[in-house]
């Protein structure tokens, strides 16, 4: 495993688009978070949440970003998420100041990796022992009481190397009770066993206890003060342990075995209050003198409309109540990679094949505490138990003829997974063994790809065609999909859910120009999903959907002046994105459930219904129970309060020009950095456009803040590094980074739309910090 430092943007050892940040990008940024420095690669759109990305929400080429489910996160090239196939919202992220680069995949090479390689990959490249022995010593501070530290030893003895690292971050956060603790501590070994044998050792663990919270803001609560948390007794702990084991054995020169042995644990809890929306004008008679006073002060001297709301904790009969979301991962793998080089039309063609035994098991218990707030265990009403078993692989050929090449690749996949319902196998006494009630869902997948590049002077055009896939998780991993409607199995019916599929085809240029003075690296990308069922948070698709996003994505680089002492360097990262449903079905269960409207948004619903009749089916209750199809030409503004719920069909015999959430026409990152001797300083803008944030595509936002679509941000961060020689002998680098400088804060997202509101984005944070290596 090498890491290399280079000017490039992109790792050329991959074929297609893909996009690399360097460690001196990491070094200048200090991120406090990955996200903060993912946001700046073109494609990538983060969705906005609190805290320190502890749990990113990272989109690439227009994927749902929530938890980041749809994208494969890995670090040093072993997937992080606690359960890639039935879980794989990033419940777990590496803390930014243990990573020394990031590179993130998106073209038909992604198919050496899996399960999730619709969209992108994300993978993490963390410090190798040194060569020489080296102590680094590294102190930060900034506001809100943001402190890290970072301590590690390691050097390389004879055959011999070693590194002992330590992360611990503290952070009281951006709004009120949302308070971050995070220790990270690894080590890792690598032994040169012989002239044609290494081997490597990697042990790591992290521990949080951050007060997370699902619930945010309405717009009221967000205008009058944005960095209002009521909610102070939310928590979310967790525990991960990983280990890496990796051999390499080059029996021949032109021939490798690469053998790797994976696994991690991880175990969380979240305890969230149960929240509900209250009219602003009755908090304090909802929640009582002394809660009101505590955490609804701020309210005091201002007048209420009525459609001004507050979330706060539920009171019912006197008591508050609180809930636990207790999940359990057990990850362990087995991993054989061959290289082979080989001689045909002259030049060198390399061969890699692998295979990969991979298994997960999920614990998924919810629990309930109707006592107070602060109670720490409840009554469990959900305890389902996941297993699944993974044989998966690609072949993989680069082709080499004169200036041309062709690589085409194969990916195979073979689940095995089941779910049991324990809490419904324990209520029948006449059950006989562990293994009954369990649903099985089994399925293989096969999936190509081709790419064709063609080298010219100083770079390199390509082209790439491929399928992707997302694994069916546990959201839609054990459903049943007849005569194109999706439901829950019947008694004795088949799981038959298939993947997420994709055609992605892609097309661009990377190199450089004007004797290197210009590098980077356009493409143009079309991706098209099928067999598509969760949009997003409680927006599924009955009858299963296709979407198509396509784009163009710049990194440019420009070298404006270079002397001997001076360089000022203009960087530009762009993307162009479209998006479109295809076609589909699909019903929001909040929107008439959860979501407290605006009358604005009331008539926007209304109006687009009657603007397209046909695409929608509207149901109102029945008076007993059910639910009556609304018929009729069109509907009156005194029909939305009985409508109980709305099937959207999409494409030409439905809405055909709904764009998918989060996905913002443009995105755009620009940077002008200055070096002199020992010091560099720079300063760059952030901005991204307008976005919906759900399939409806509401421009007006609802009174909870649960929809309606994001106005377009911008922010401005700025940085300054100077390094020098402490006492001779100690390389010293101190550093101010200012994050977010004008403090214009926005609306970031509505993450968990009826249960969150709105998150917010944009605080200004400080920070200064020296980093020693002795």
């Amino acid at each position: 495993m090498i890491v290399s430092a280079s000017p490039s943007s992109y790792k050329g050892q991959f074929k297609g688009s893909n996009f690399r940040i360097s460690p001196l990008a990491l070094k200048n940024i200090n991120p406090l978070s990955t996200e903060e420095i993912l946001r700046t690669v073109p494609g990538v759109n983060i969705v906005g949440d609190m805290g320190l990305s502890n749990r990113p929400n990272i989109s690439i080429r227009g994927s749902w970003g929530r938890r980041s489910k749809k994208v494969l996160l890995m670090e040093d090239g072993t997937p992080s998420a606690p359960a890639p196939y039935i879980a794989p919202g990033a419940y777990y992220n590496p803390v930014s100041d243990r990573i020394t680069s990031i590179e993130v995949y998106k073209g038909a090479d992604m198919l050496r990796f899996g399960p999730n390689n619709m969209y992108g990959a994300i993978n993490y490249i963390t410090a190798l022992p040194p060569q020489k022995p080296e102590l680094r010593v590294k102190l930060i501070g900034g506001q809100r009481n943001y402190q890290t530290g970072l301590l590690s030893y390691g050097g390389t003895w004879n055959n011999l190397g070693a590194l002992v690292e330590g992360v611990y971050k503290k952070f009281d956060g951006f709004t009120d009770n949302s308070s971050v603790d995070v220790l990270n501590l690894n080590a890792k070994v690598f032994a040169k066993l012989s002239e044609n044998q290494s081997l490597y050792f990697k042990v790591s663990s992290q521990f949080e206890d951050n007060q997370a919270s699902l619930s945010s803001q309405t717009p009221f609560t967000f205008e009058t003060d944005p960095s209002q948390n009521p909610l102070d007794a939310d928590q979310f702990t967790m525990r991960r342990y990983g280990v890496d084991i990796i051999h390499k054995w080059l029996p021949v020169e032109n021939l490798s075995f690469t053998s790797k042995i994976y696994a991690s644990d991880f175990e969380r809890d979240w305890w969230r209050q149960i929240t509900t929306k209250v009219k602003a004008s009755e908090v304090k008679d909802y929640v009582g003198e002394q809660i009101f006073s505590d955490h609804y002060g701020y309210l005091n001297g201002h007048t209420f409309g009525e459609e001004d709301y507050v979330i706060v904790g539920r009171v019912l009969k006197g008591r508050e109540s609180t809930s636990d979301s207790r999940w359990t991962y057990t990850v362990s793998g087995f991993k054989e990679t061959v290289n082979l080089q080989w001689d045909a039309f002259g030049e060198k063609q390399k061969l890699e094949a692998s295979f990969n035994l991979h298994r997960e098991t999920f614990k998924d218990r919810f629990l309930v505490a109707d006592s107070s707030r602060w109670a720490r265990n409840g009554t469990a009403t959900t305890d389902l138990w996941y297993r699944l078993w993974s044989a998966n692989g690609f072949v993989r050929n680069e082709f080499n003829i004169g200036k041309w090449g062709i690589t085409p690749i194969l990916r195979f996949e073979h689940v095995d997974m089941y779910r049991q319902n324990l809490i419904a196998l324990a209520q029948n006494p006449n059950i006989n063994s562990t293994e009954e009630g369990r649903e099985p869902n089994v399925y293989n997948q096969f999936l190509p790809g081709i790419t064709v590049d063609y080298r010219i002077k100083n770079g390199e055009l390509y082209g790439s065609l491929y399928e992707g896939m997302i694994a069916p998780s546990k959201v839609f991993g054990f459903l049943v999909e007849q005569d194109g409607i999706v439901t829950n199995p019947l008694a004795g019916q088949s799981i038959n859910i298939a993947p997420e599929l994709s055609l992605n085809t892609e097309i661009g240029w990377r190199g450089s120009l004007l004797n290197n003075r210009i590098d980077g690296q356009l493409t143009y990308f079309n991706n098209t999903s099928r067999n598509f069922y969760a949009g997003g948070r409680n927006e599924v698709f009955q009858e299963l959907g296709e979407i198509n996003v396509q784009g163009l994505e710049l990194a440019l680089g420009v070298e404006l002046f270079k002397s001997n002492q001076h360089q000022l360097r203009f960087l530009a990262n762009v993307n162009l994105m479209k998006s479109k449903v295809l076609e589909g079905k699909l019903v929001d269960k909040d929107l008439f459930s959860q979501v407290i409207h605006s009358t604005d948004t009331q008539n926007e619903y209304i109006d687009k219904v009657n603007a397209n009749r046909g695409a929608f089916d509207v149901y109102i209750s029945d008076g007993a129970g059910g639910e009556l199809l609304l018929t009729g030409e069109s509907l009156e503004l005194s029909d939305f309060q009985n409508i109980t719920k709305s099937v959207i069909t999409f494409g030409e015999e439905g809405l055909k020009d709904a764009e998918a959430p989060y996905t913002p026409k443009w995105n755009a990152s620009i940077g002008l950095n200055y070096d002199y001797e020992n010091l560099s300083l720079g300063v760059s803008g952030h901005f991204v456009s307008a976005q919906y944030t759900e399939f409806h595509n509401f421009d007006k936002e609802s009174a909870d803040g649960a929809i309606g679509k994001l106005p377009a941000y911008h922010s401005f961060d700025a940085f300054v590094n100077y390094d020098f020689l402490l006492g001779g002998k100690i390389n010293t680098n101190v550093f101010v980074n200012g994050k977010n400088i004008t403090n214009e804060i926005y609306r970031a997202s509505r993450l968990n739309r009826a249960t969150s509101g709105i998150f917010g984005g944009g605080f200004r944070q400080i920070i200064v910090g020296v980093n020693l290596e002795i």
